[in-house]
């Protein structure tokens, strides 16, 4: 069973290694190329700027934003979703970009994205959940580590991303949780994660907590202080009804929805 899983991932190493050397399909790539060939100019300088967690600016990790599915809840994509005088997307690209390296959507449909001024990645494995993607983003990140958040959590802030990224060294995977479980797209995953997520999407096991529990995982418990929206911060935006607990500062009472 090992055997088979290893040449699998082997394989599908080799079929993304041959996607992205033709720049033509992913535009977005076009500096992709430099940085893997040791062009120093296509990574940040770091600036010295003390941060909670001792740690200059910008941070030494990759970023990832996981850029959503079908979205068939919701009934339209979520990232392009308004929020904050801009889109969800926006907002979200605006909290991460300057606090990592390096930052990358990853979307399953990258010529929506192409106005950005990010690298998009296409994620391998269309529409197989966000294990793909997150497969996808661990690929072609340059650093060991890459933090991870889903582009429907818009109240997520740069002090709690500094101090979730903060725990990554001592893991392959540092997640959020709270008193109603955990956020695993709101995390940290390190290069080790990417064998056991080809074996995972291979095998068709596609739910991330199923995944996690066979890492060596540790959790971030966030606080349960509630946003000037009256929302946690892990909010996620996931049906019209979320969406409208947002804009109107959670006046509406429904249960939380989990991840699977």
């Amino acid at each position: 069973m090992t055997n088979r899983f290893s040449k699998q991932a082997q394989d599908l190493e080799a079929i993304w290694q041959k996607t992205i050397s033709n720049q033509n399909d992913f535009p977005s790539f076009s500096g992709y190329k430099e940085k893997m060939n040791g062009n120093s100019n296509g990574i940040k300088q770091n600036q010295i700027i003390e941060t909670p967690t001792r740690e200059t600016l910008p941070l030494p990790v990759s970023a990832l934003i996981l850029c959503g599915g079908k979205s068939q809840r919701m009934g339209r994509p979520k990232a392009f979703l308004p929020y904050g005088g801009t889109t969800m997307i926006n907002h979200i690209l605006g909290v991460v970009k300057d606090l990592f390296a390096e930052t990358f959507l990853i979307a399953n449909e990258p010529e929506a994205f192409e106005d950005f001024e990010v690298d998009v990645v296409k994620d391998i494995l269309p529409y197989r959940g966000p294990l793909g993607g997150i497969l996808s983003g661990l690929l072609v990140a340059q650093y060991p580590h890459a933090f991870v958040i889903a582009c429907d959590m818009p109240l997520v802030e740069p002090k709690l991303i500094r101090q979730l990224v903060g725990r990554r060294h001592d893991h392959d995977v540092v997640v959020a949780s709270h008193e109603d479980g955990i956020e695993p797209l709101l995390g940290v995953y390190s290069k080790n994660c990417i064998k056991p997520l080809e074996e995972s999407l291979f095998n068709g096991d596609l739910s991330l907590k199923d995944f996690l529990s066979g890492l060596n995982s540790a959790t971030f418990e966030i606080d349960e202080t509630k946003e000037e929206s009256g929302l946690p911060a892990y909010f996620n935006v996931n049906t019209p009804q979320d969406y409208s607990r947002l804009v109107t500062g959670g006046a509406l009472q429904i249960f939380p929805n989990k991840r699977n």
